[in-house]
């Protein structure tokens, strides 16, 4: 057991030994997370998830901002109560929710999630650390130096372009900045039976607040109805036709930045094969593992599904008006179809 587990099992319960549950591996190596139960002491009901940051990857401020995010949304309600934070070690107690991610949600819960967003946005918050820059950088230059190496991939060195460009255009819109969760994938949103809860807070940082609801809507998989409704129940009115704009754009840059992150998350010990990947594309939003499939092959195939799904929204109409709407300059029309990744498939 790490010793910083150990530590923080004897501080909650002395000499009560609990029921300590792994949860399961995820794509990033930032952080692992630990379900504590006493399920054998009925004089401690209390359930919690410890995250423990991984010690080679820590960087003080990263875990500072992190954690005092995490504690700031479990004041307000808004993600899970915090009993513990030390950034210095980097272990992090919370409750633990009993709930599960959900998709496609229904409307009752996408409302839930519109309504914290919109409690989220209106936080005050004076850090100005952007955690998800790092990650954003880190992923860009992983992806970048990949693509260069295996032609086989050009559909991420493409992906990639069009994420930097969609990127600087909507930066010049220089709109508002507000606390944001940024990494709402389905998995950091929880349903229990009442509510929505937003969990994982390594990408928070100000920007654009329409980048986590155009991410909820498209990781929630709702219909254009619901999706509606959200958007009206976030603002507390009709959408503007310069919002639905940048929401679609921004729908467009949430599914390029997870393909670029996905590429970059793959394993190294997979890199000698991607030359000869067999150009199964995954699911966007849909983290799948195969029986008995390296987590890196899931990885892979997801990012894939970010990719294609990426790349063919931004080419849509819907796209190419709200580029119009914004003033922005529509990209140019593809002069052919880019293959699948696959061998012997070298793409443009």
């Amino acid at each position: 057991m790490d010793r910083r587990l150990a530590s923080i099992v004897h501080a909650l319960n002395p000499g009560a030994s609990p029921l300590v549950e792994p949860f399961p591996e995820t794509p990033t190596a930032w952080a692992q997370a630990y379900a504590l139960s006493w399920p054998e002491h009925p004089q401690h009901p209390e359930r919690y998830v410890v995250r423990l940051i991984d010690a080679d990857a820590f960087e003080d401020q990263a875990v500072r901002t992190e954690f005092g995010a995490a504690r700031l949304l479990g004041d307000q309600g808004i993600a899970p109560a915090v009993h513990h934070a030390d950034a210095e070690t980097g272990v992090l107690v919370m409750d633990r929710v009993e709930g599960h991610p959900v998709r496609p949600a229904t409307r009752r819960q996408a409302l839930s999630v519109a309504d914290l967003l919109a409690r989220l946005h209106r936080l005050d918050w004076p850090d100005p650390t952007r955690l998800y820059a790092d990650k954003r950088r880190a992923a860009a230059d992983s992806a970048a130096h990949l693509t260069q190496r295996i032609p086989q991939l050009a559909l991420f060195a493409e992906a990639l372009g069009e994420f930097d460009a969609l990127r600087g255009k909507l930066r010049d819109l220089a709109v508002p900045q507000t606390l944001c969760h940024n990494d709402l994938n389905p998995g950091n949103i929880l349903f229990d039976a009442r509510r929505a809860w937003l969990i994982d807070f390594d990408h928070v940082g100000p920007g654009d607040p329409l980048f986590d609801v155009a991410t909820a809507i498209d990781a929630l998989g709702l219909t254009p109805a619901d999706a509606d409704a959200f958007l009206t129940r976030y603002l507390g009115r009709p959408a503007t036709e310069h919002e639905r704009a940048r929401l679609e754009l921004l729908g467009c840059l949430a599914l390029l930045r997870y393909a670029v992150s996905g590429l970059s998350l793959v394993p190294e010990d997979l890199h000698p094969h991607l030359a000869a990947w067999s150009g199964d594309v995954g699911e966007a939003w849909v983290f799948q593992r195969a029986p008995q499939e390296a987590l890196g092959r899931s990885v892979l195939r997801l990012s894939l599904g970010f990719a294609t799904a990426g790349l063919a929204r931004l080419r849509s109409r819907p796209a190419t008006r709200a580029l119009r709407t914004l003033h922005l300059t529509p990209p140019p029309a593809p002069q052919r179809e880019s293959a699948l990744v696959g061998a012997g498939h070298a793409q443009r």
